[in-house]
């Protein structure tokens, strides 16, 4: 019975070690009183698409969910909107990333070589990062940032409640009391 054990705990502690898990990020200015700020503005260059070579992950809609639930979250955190006084500044990224690996099986002999290309299957995978962060609209320096691994490659319907629970989760990392 202990050998089932110690097996059942080994295959456990394996599967825990392939298992994909998305961690949260963060970093802030030590020396700056959050609780100073009242008022902030989005940047309104983040709403602009950058990644056109992806249009399924990074698109105005994507963009519009991104900005509503990061004023969404800010404003949660004390802050209120003013365009014409801000203290701070409120934005977010969207890093796109791809890597292409190739698949192989060139398990053969030398006199039975035949294949031209021993590829079994070339695949590109994409890789999405959120990040928010909150400027300091005077010094313009960023004062907090967050960002996570994530997967916009969401149905319509999942996409803006996955949105807004990540920009929430960024958020909780926020040092304002």
């Amino acid at each position: 019975m202990k050998t089932v054990n110690k097996l059942l705990l080994l295959l456990f502690a394996i599967n825990l070690g392939c298992a994909y898990t998305s961690e949260i990020v963060y970093d802030y200015n030590l020396e700056v009183d959050f609780n100073q700020y009242d008022t902030y503005v989005l940047c309104m260059d983040d709403f602009f698409v950058e990644h056109t070579n992806h249009p399924n992950l990074d698109n105005e809609e994507v963009r519009r969910i991104i900005g509503d639930a990061v004023a969404l979250e800010i404003e949660n955190k004390g802050h209120r909107t003013n365009v014409l006084k801000p203290q701070l500044q409120a934005g977010f990224r969207l890093l796109i990333s791809e890597e292409t690996a190739e698949f192989t099986d060139c398990e053969h002999l030398e006199e039975l070589e035949y294949w031209e290309s021993c590829a079994i299957h070339t695949e590109t995978y994409e890789e999405e990062t959120l990040v928010v962060y909150v400027a300091d609209f005077e010094t313009k320096k960023v004062i907090w940032h967050a960002s996570i691994v994530c997967d916009l490659q969401q149905s319509q319907k999942k996409l803006k409640p996955y949105i807004y629970d990540l920009i929430s989760d960024l958020y909780d990392t926020y040092p304002k009391t």
